[in-house]
């Protein structure tokens, strides 16, 4: 299946930030568990599968529903969507042969609602929502738990810890880095910034503190995967109005952002294995 028709019309996901939460938290907990069962790959190409289908769903919804007239993305979104459903079916057939029927049908039920949430939001032209994005960090890094039960039958205390301070720590990310567009665009308005975003952003890191506090009783080391980035964040909103923190290219923030989600990766491995 290929990613753009001859038309030029593409349906592969432009979101690089999403395709890292979901690939992340599948790499560590491989790397934790250490050990290696074929029905991971199933279980990796279902969530592959359901994260590719997103992007052909929304075609699908606008058409019906938003467009008054076919357009030329219409029948390679419903290509897509034909050569992904018999591959979820497969892959969750596959999977069936491991995991627990009643694991199963959570997992299934959750990428659904998920999938279903997201494709509604962007139809509604919502899809930058903090909410929307946020659910999709905790709905991403289940993945983690994903290998895990793949790996164990079972999701180890390991697993759950990984899904929750990764999905902590991306939340955390999401809501710095709109407090962080707010702040450029009421400036460049000249107008007063919305606080809302920078209240939530803090209210995050005090979560994140917290979860570092009850980590520590796992590992330091996991701890220290939220203190970190958690410290980061701090000094990121105490210095966010400044004029070198407004002059800081988007690349570059994007950079660093990956550069700390990677160190956060490297802790969680090391704290949890």
């Amino acid at each position: 299946m290929r990613g753009e028709s001859k038309s030029g019309v593409s349906m592969w996901p432009r979101e690089h930030g999403a395709i890292s939460m979901l690939v992340q938290p599948a790499v560590c907990a491989a790397l934790i568990a250490w050990r290696w069962h074929w029905v991971v790959i199933p279980a990796l190409a279902a969530a592959a599968a359901m994260f590719l289908v997103r992007e052909p769903l929304v075609v699908l919804a606008r058409q019906k529903w938003v467009w008054r007239d076919a357009k030329p993305e219409t029948p390679v979104a419903r290509r897509w969507v034909l050569s992904l459903a018999p591959v979820m079916a497969t892959c969750g057939a596959l999977m069936a042969m491991r995991w627990q029927i009643s694991w199963l049908i959570a997992f299934g039920a959750g990428a659904v609602a998920m999938t279903v949430y997201a494709v509604w939001m962007t139809v509604k032209n919502r899809q930058r929502s903090v909410s929307l994005q946020i659910i999709s960090a905790f709905g991403l890094a289940s993945t983690g738990m994903a290998v895990a039960m793949s790996l164990e039958d079972t999701v180890s205390q390991w697993a759950a810890w990984l899904w929750l301070l990764s999905a902590a720590q991306a939340a955390a990310g999401i809501l710095v880095v709109h407090t962080r567009l707010e702040s450029r665009i009421s400036a460049k308005a000249r107008r007063a910034e919305s606080p809302v975003y920078i209240r939530a952003a803090w209210v995050m890191q005090a979560v994140m503190a917290s979860l570092g506090v009850a980590a520590w009783w796992v590992s330091p080391v996991a701890a220290a995967a939220m203190l970190l980035p958690a410290a980061v964040h701090v000094y990121e909103l105490m210095t966010i109005r400044t004029e070198k923190a407004m002059a800081t290219p988007l690349r570059t923030i994007g950079f660093r952002a990956m550069g700390l989600s990677i160190a956060v990766s490297v802790l969680l491995v090391i704290g949890l294995r």
